[in-house]
């Protein structure tokens, strides 16, 4: 019993470990993500390198402090919580057997319809570009910052037994992911300009910090006339030092008629090698592990040519029944780990992602834009389903742009942002706010903050 606590400790420790995708500044996150065509200098690295070369928009860029924080799921909102989880106007527990108005079904049958038959999953995590070392001059940029990336996910059929209990004869599946990626990059980007149209291309080192995750998963539980039964297996990989590469090229036309489009391949290759010596991690461990001894935390093993574990976890139960439970509680479960074969060097591929804009700049009072996304791939922050995203930006004041955007598809359905920024002759601070699954803040199910200081000129 203790070792399994262990075990769901050490998967709680990982789950806040971090977030990860291509970086959006604040003002890219208040136009909810329409940049392709939109950014420029250092913000067009991670949408779209083309963009650097718009010299006569922006010849210099540094950022002084770029942060960006996400927090969201795929179930829970504000308005279900309150809802059924706050009890009913008298503060009595909501009555999740009663029919739902005007529809032939209950509440508790809507609320498992709500979770997606994979299970239910959490986001969270931080993005921020080092200050300092990301900077813009003419049409090249230099680029580094730390990406941090958790996805955890449980299985629906907890939630089916919490809420129906355990039916004698059904069977509910075990099966959870789990993803946690952390690592640095340094990039090199430039435009070519032509006449009407300019070409762009970022090159990217990628140097894993580590990650971790359940790479594969399983089993069932049941109750039968005779008692409990469950046969789970979790297998936990994890890895530290990286070395890895990635590519994004980009294109987009020079202004007509106060139009403008493009298009980019974000991480059209893109990988990661993990486990092997031959990484700054692995070169410097003795001194990273004087500070955080990351090998002893991973449950890695403190060998100095060991850099990646994995660990096959079971859990069983065989006809447990009250009689058993009263008796020895902790023969309920049966939890045993034993290593498993782990390849000397893990490669590991980075999503590919495609992005489509346009925008319309009339006059000096608004620009309209819009972006049409996709993952080329289908795990970590990549997602196969297609985002149309529309925002508008109010410049007639200069020294106080407005925007705002809606995002529709995707990994979240329904997107909102809003943001606002000062800016002076060479100094910028933007501030935006977006939410994920709903437009207010009672529906959405999830949320993301951006703020950026920037030296322009």
């Amino acid at each position: 019993m203790i070792r399994l606590i262990a075990f769901i400790g050490l998967w709680a420790l990982t789950a806040i470990s971090g977030f990860g995708q291509a970086h959006v500044d604040a003002r890219g996150l208040g136009l909810c993500n329409a940049y392709t065509v939109a950014s420029r200098g250092v913000s067009a690295i991670g949408f779209n390198p083309a963009n650097l070369g718009y010299t006569e928009d922006l010849g210099f860029s540094a950022d002084l402090l770029d942060f960006k924080m996400i927090a969201s799921n795929n179930f829970m909102s504000l308005a279900l919580f309150n809802k059924y989880f706050t009890g009913d106007r008298n503060g009595d527990p909501f009555d999740l057997q009663a029919r739902m108005p005007g529809k032939d079904i209950s509440h508790k049958e809507y609320l498992l319809s709500e979770i997606p038959e994979d299970g239910l999953a959490v986001d969270f995590g931080v993005s921020v570009p080092v200050p300092l070392l990301n900077v813009s001059i003419g049409n090249y940029a230099l680029t580094s910052g730390v990406e941090y990336y958790m996805r955890n996910s449980l299985p629906r059929g907890l939630f089916e037994i919490m809420l129906e209990g355990n039916q004698v004869g059904k069977s509910f599946d075990l099966a959870l992911s789990q993803d946690v990626l952390m690592l640095t990059n340094f990039g090199f980007s430039f435009a070519i300009p032509f006449e009407k149209y300019n070409f762009g291309a970022t090159i990217k080192y990628l140097a894993g910090i580590g990650f971790a995750g359940v790479d594969s998963s399983g089993g069932t539980f049941s109750t039968d006339p005779t008692g409990l039964e469950s046969s789970g297996f979790y297998r936990y990989t994890r890895a530290i030092g990286g070395n890895g590469l990635a590519v994004d090229l980009g294109f987009n036309t020079r202004k007509i008629n106060d139009w403008q489009f493009g298009f980019a391949i974000n991480n059209v290759i893109g990988f990661v090698n993990w486990g092997s010596d031959n990484n700054l991690i692995a070169r410097n461990i003795r001194f990273i592990e004087a500070l955080v001894p990351v090998r002893r935390i991973l449950q890695i093993s403190t060998d100095t040519t060991t850099f990646s574990a994995s660990t096959l976890y079971n859990m069983e139960m065989e006809n447990v029944n009250v009689a058993g439970a009263f008796a020895d509680s902790d023969s309920l479960f049966k939890l045993r780990n034993q290593p498993a074969a782990t390849p000397d060097s893990i490669r590991m591929n980075y999503p590919a992602m495609f992005r489509l804009g346009a925008s319309y700049q009339y006059k000096q009072d608004f620009i309209l834009l819009a972006d049409l996304s996709a993952g080329l791939d289908d795990y970590y922050f990549a997602d196969r389903s297609w985002r149309v995203a529309v925002a508008a930006e109010w410049i007639r004041f200069k020294m106080i742009p407005i925007r705002s955007g809606m995002a529709f598809g995707g990994r979240y359905g329904l997107e909102a942002s809003v943001g606002a920024g000062v800016h002076l002759i060479w100094f910028d601070a933007d501030l935006a706010i977006k939410l994920l699954g709903g437009a207010s803040f009672a529906a959405a199910e999830g949320i993301e903050l951006g703020i950026n200081f920037q030296f322009k000129r």
